[in-house]
């Protein structure tokens, strides 16, 4: 028996097709369109970010300067 206490998805960017054909570019182009501001704000609103599911820590916030 199990008991489930958070359960969570993919918003499906990272997903490949289903006979690979090549990578999906969906998250990369969807990120592209941001800058630093942005994306920390973005972040800010996520209340699973600070640690990954199995609780190891996520990304720092703010975010460091992106290195583009």
């Amino acid at each position: 028996m199990v008991r489930a206490e958070v359960i969570r998805d993919s918003c499906g960017y990272a997903v490949p097709l289903m006979t690979y054909d090549e990578d999906r570019d969906l998250h990369a182009r969807r990120f592209a369109r941001e800058d630093d501001d942005s994306l920390s704000a973005y972040f800010a609103k996520k209340d699973h970010i600070a640690t990954s599911l199995d609780g190891l820590p996520g990304l720092p916030l703010p975010l460091p300067p992106s290195s583009v």
